[in-house]
């Protein structure tokens, strides 16, 4: 797969937006947080996989894959769900070297996914 693959998938689900805004009206700096903090546990995941990449730890590369996996399809993160669900999946199958290669479309997406955060949620 190429970034281009991706790209049919959108940074944010709308209707998983429109879900979180509505519950959220009563108080919308709760809206602010959960972003914010998936921001934050995103960098540090992402961080780390970077990191274990270098020392090749499977265990902890297959798990922080998993949760990030996780904190996208709950939140709404359609394009990066869809490059951690490629790489959850190679990673079942023991090629961690392949999954590996889509560290960079991670870097690409989440960078993209941030901005629509900022533009959409932060102002």
């Amino acid at each position: 797969m190429v970034m281009n693959d991706f790209e049919k998938y959108p940074l944010l689900n709308d209707s998983t937006l429109l879900m979180l805004k509505k519950n959220t009206r009563q108080n919308p700096e709760v809206l602010v947080q959960l972003f914010k903090s998936f921001i934050a546990d995103s960098q540090e995941l992402i961080k780390a996989l970077n990191s274990e990449e270098q020392i090749d730890n499977f265990s902890s590369f297959y798990t922080s894959v998993h949760t990030l996996k996780g904190l996208c399809g709950t939140i709404g993160c359609t394009r990066m769900f869809a490059v951690l669900r490629l790489m959850d999946s190679l990673n079942k199958e023991k090629e961690f070297k392949k999954s590996k290669t889509y560290l960079e479309h991670l870097d690409v997406v989440f960078s993209q996914t941030n901005s629509v955060i900022e533009t959409e949620i932060f102002t």
